[in-house]
């Protein structure tokens, strides 16, 4: 049995934490934050990410709390008018051996919190990390007033992560030159069309806009993406007024009325770190946007946070050697890297098909979206290789 320490008590961290309980290991997490309840966002996940989350009785307590989207509506954001419909529902669900959710991120904390204090793991909340030390045999967590040693500390606190300072420093971000917004919404202060059980996604010049339902509809998360000159820090939690937003997105039709019940909006600026080809250093692991930070426009973040845990525990479940203790973490990078990167690189592509400013460009794109739109099933299948795959494919069943 292995003692293993865990920063940061987001997706990634109590995910990994139930896995490695499950194995047999002894887990702490330490979260800088004084409670669970986090940021009231929404938060996606799909059908890669509910069929690892399944193996461990988390399917069902998921859908009683989540929106169960139909399908997504591409939209001219200019002019307000459908481009086409993406199915989803039971047709992804059938197609993927598992559905798409969409939930308010306390939520899901709050099941997978649940879940790892039923295994009896303690999460030490106000518990800030001031440093990380190591060596060849042991990794030491150091708090304000008290140090922690562990065979292995798990790196799992978010984008910007402490811990991936600590061990790479090196590796510098570079700004994207995009900002993105994020408010919730009463649903009985907005238009009904954000009140269906889809994703609606908003394309504009240089911008775009997603919205869905949570919080068994009583809320609308907004998502609002924009290019900018400007320089932005990446600190999701700051709040700011709405007068940045109605300038850029005025034009929007469909949201004429909705700017003005916003009474929380949070902006941040958009980052991409170097893709390191080892993601641990000796003893000190990462995993989630600690280590691969993903651009939103696939969704994807918190669904390959809950990959990694998994591929990470697999790996030292079948790996480990007690005389090569870190062989298991290169194993670990190397089924993770490549899936990543294709993931990371599709991001990319919608951020620059999404924001096309050119209007030849965004015409064919358009018009290739509403070509589409009579094959469903071909939508779907272009991002089969992100819903089917995964450490636990459409066709496989394993148990950790």
């Amino acid at each position: 049995m292995l003692n293993i320490g865990i920063v940061g008590a987001g997706v990634g961290g109590l995910s990994c934490a139930l896995m490695l309980k499950k194995l047999g290991h002894k887990v702490t997490i330490f979260e800088k934050q004084s409670k669970s309840i986090s940021s009231g966002v929404g938060i996606q996940l799909s059908s890669n990410a509910i069929r690892i989350l399944r193996l461990f009785d988390l399917e069902d307590n998921i859908a009683r709390v989540a929106n169960f989207p139909l399908m997504v509506d591409c939209i001219n954001g200019h002019n307000g008018k459908k481009i086409t419909s993406i199915p989803l529902g039971r047709i992804a669900e059938k197609k993927f051996n598992a559905g798409f959710y969409q939930l308010h991120r306390n939520d899901l904390i709050s099941i997978l919190k649940n879940k790892v204090e039923d295994f009896g793991i303690k999460i030490n909340y106000g518990s800030p990390v001031n440093n990380l030390t190591q060596n060849s045999s042991n990794a030491k967590i150091q708090l304000l007033n008290q140090n922690y040693n562990y065979d292995f500390v798990i790196g799992a606190d978010g984008v910007n992560s402490l811990v991936r300072k600590k061990i790479f420093p090196n590796h510098k971000p570079r700004f994207l030159k995009q900002v993105a917004f994020r408010t919730l919404i009463p649903s009985k202060n907005v238009p009904n069309i954000f009140l269906q059980d889809k994703t609606l996604l908003f394309l504009g010049n240089g911008k775009h806009a997603v919205s869905y339902p949570i919080k068994d509809k009583a809320f609308i998360n907004f998502v609002f993406c924009i290019n900018t000159e400007n320089f932005y820090e990446q600190d999701w939690t700051r709040e700011v007024d709405t007068s940045d937003l109605i300038k850029n997105f005025s034009d929007f039709i469909t949201f004429e009325g909705v700017f003005e019940k916003i009474s929380s909006l949070k902006k941040w600026g958009l980052f991409e770190y170097p893709l390191n080809k080892s993601w641990y250093n000796n003893r000190i692991i990462l995993l989630g946007d600690a280590c691969h930070p993903i651009l939103p426009y696939l969704a994807q973040g918190a669904s390959q946070a809950i990959e990694d845990s998994y591929v990470l525990c697999q790996s030292l479940k079948y790996n480990f050697d007690e005389l090569y203790p870190t062989k298991f973490l290169k194993i670990y990078t190397n089924n993770r890297y490549l899936r990543v990167k294709k993931i990371k690189n599709a991001s990319k592509n919608n951020a620059i098909l999404y924001h096309l400013k050119n209007p030849i460009l965004k015409f064919f794109f358009h018009f290739s979206l509403k070509i589409a739109g009579y094959f469903p099933n071909f939508i779907l299948q272009r991002f089969a290789w992100i819903y089917s795959g995964g450490p636990i494919t459409s066709k496989f069943k394993s148990s950790l």
